[in-house]
């Protein structure tokens, strides 16, 4: 027969593994919930793609999945607005019709933010890489959009690239935004922010926050993306104090590598 001990020592552990299996449940639960909706979001933003790419295909006009403070990067010119990055698709869709759009990846922190990578097809068989930064605001439209056609060759990029970012986080923590303009952007670097274009010397002042001596910041790159052998596109995680998504598209001027643009949300 059990002794009392025994009995409650019994009971307290199995009182302690219920304990623990309720919570490792809820874990799961909590999980499967915020997969789910993760699966909605995706398909949200998938069907928002293939209806825009569908009516530009066609004589339908509806609402485009873009505002008057949207970014177009293609190749290494910036359109911002929706007139102008409509125009874009038009032109380029006229010379050589874009068939269809294929998701790679998606990178999300926030409900309410998204990145994707993906490949835009085309008739004559080009393929276009891309990454799109989709918001929430009442409705889910791009922020930003990079593009560029792939080529064949890819260059040499992975050692460079990551010197000049270890830099650009060494410049952001030592509060000198202007080495990061003078050393790492390229000449026709642009820094967009909320439908806002800073280029040159207006990019060290929008980036005047790095100047707070109490100001550092993390870079974690997630994926390297190398649209064709002179541009790159780099998606990543920031942490300066808080967590976000960045887009930096990396640019060959001459025969290096530099930044030419630096998107966050």
């Amino acid at each position: 027969m059990e002794s009392a001990d025994s009995i409650t020592k019994t009971r307290t552990i199995g009182k302690r593994f219920s304990g623990r299996t309720a919570i490792v449940l809820c874990l799961l639960l909590v999980a499967g919930v915020m997969q789910g909706q993760k699966k909605e979001l995706k398909k949200a933003v998938h069907a928002i793609q293939s209806g825009w790419l569908s009516e530009l295909n066609s004589t339908r006009k509806n609402t485009p999945p873009y505002t008057g403070i949207s970014g177009l990067m293609y190749k290494d010119s910036l359109l911002v607005g929706q007139d102008a990055i409509e125009g874009m698709w038009k032109r380029l869709n006229g010379e050589d019709r874009i068939l269809k759009y294929d998701t790679i990846t998606f990178f999300q922190l926030y409900e309410n933010q998204m990145l994707v990578h993906g490949v835009y097809t085309t008739a004559g068989g080009t393929k276009i890489p891309g990454v799109i930064a989709w918001k929430y605001d009442q409705r889910w439209y791009k922020a930003f959009e990079a593009v560029a056609p792939k080529s064949d060759r890819m260059g040499d990029h992975k050692t460079e690239i990551g010197l000049l970012r270890s830099s650009w986080e060494l410049y952001a923590n030592q509060h000198r935004p202007d080495l990061i303009v003078k050393n790492i952007f390229s000449s026709k670097g642009k820094y967009f922010y909320r439908g806002k274009v800073h280029k040159a010397m207006e990019i060290a002042e929008a980036y005047g926050y790095m100047r707070d001596k109490s100001y550092s910041i993390n870079l974690t790159p997630r994926k390297i993306i190398p649209f064709n052998d002179r541009l790159v596109c780099e998606i990543g995680i920031y942490d300066a104090g808080g967590k976000g998504l960045y887009v930096l598209l990396w640019g060959m001027e001459g025969d290096d590598w530099k930044l030419l643009l630096d998107f966050n949300f």
